[in-house]
């Protein structure tokens, strides 16, 4: 009678998991598939984001994948805005979360200093041994405040105050805008939220009747859309900014009739 033969654990168990892949649907050729290059990607767009708010600026560039795709990448593939390099903050590719498997954007980031901002246009390269991405905006990162177009610093209750957006190429969407106001006194506050209208590219902003008297800031929080002045290498290129203008005030004294 033949000797059986008998496959050590350490030897079993790898053979087992290579036949189970030889019949899965994933195969082990496909864990074995290098991850792509950028001309394998050829994502079908270029998402720029420039974040304001807050005391660290920074701005993000992310890949939009083909639809039906979703690949991560390596670091061969690298980012640069106005030729200074960007750090690869997401590979991208399949991420578990709590409600299933969702396709992430690979991403690159890179914080603004003081000198960063104010350019009349920013240029940002994508690129490896196989391709290039190459997007332009003009005014993305200029200063964008408010200022009044009066010299008065009051604000009554009831009565539109019109603001003056500093970017004026800006494309301002009125869906997009948001408006709060907080009083110097905390004891104070306003009976209900403040409302912003835009007309001809201008703000009007409106504070509730019965709003107290008294000095605060006001803070507009928008989303501005800035359109690329050239795009290379993918279908389509944007880019949004998020950002916080602030504008101290006072809120006058109106006699309750």
């Amino acid at each position: 009678m033949p000797a059986r033969v008998i496959l050590p654990r350490f030897l079993a168990f790898p053979f087992l998991a290579t036949l189970g892949l030889a019949t899965s649907g994933c195969g082990l050729f496909d864990l074995l598939e290098s991850e792509p290059t950028l001309a394998d990607l050829a994502p079908a767009g270029a998402r720029v984001e420039v974040g304001l708010r807050g005391d660290e600026p920074r701005v993000s560039l992310s890949l939009v994948a083909r639809e039906g795709k979703c690949a991560a990448i390596t670091e061969d593939i690298e980012a640069k805005v106005d030729d200074r390099p960007m750090d690869l903050f997401n590979r991208g590719g399949e991420t578990p979360t709590k409600d299933g498997w969702v396709c992430g954007a690979p991403t690159f980031r890179k914080a603004l200093a003081e000198e960063d901002l104010g350019g009349a246009s920013t240029h940002f390269e994508v690129s490896d041994d196989t391709a290039r991405i190459a997007l332009d905006f003009e005014g993305l990162l200029a200063p964008r405040t408010l200022t009044l177009d009066h010299p008065q610093i009051k604000i009554e209750p009831g009565i539109d105050l019109s603001l003056v957006w500093s970017a004026s190429g800006d494309e301002l969407d009125e869906n997009e805008l948001s408006v709060s106001f907080v009083y110097e006194d905390e004891a104070l506050a306003l009976p209900a939220p403040p409302q912003v209208r835009l007309v001809d590219g201008v703000l009007l902003v409106r504070l509730p009747q019965g709003s107290p008297a008294g000095s605060g800031t006001l803070r507009v929080d928008a989303e501005v859309r800035v359109p690329a002045v050239s795009c290379e290498g993918t279908p389509s290129c944007e880019a949004i900014v998020v950002v916080s203008p602030e504008l101290v005030l006072e809120v006058a004294d109106i006699p309750v009739p």
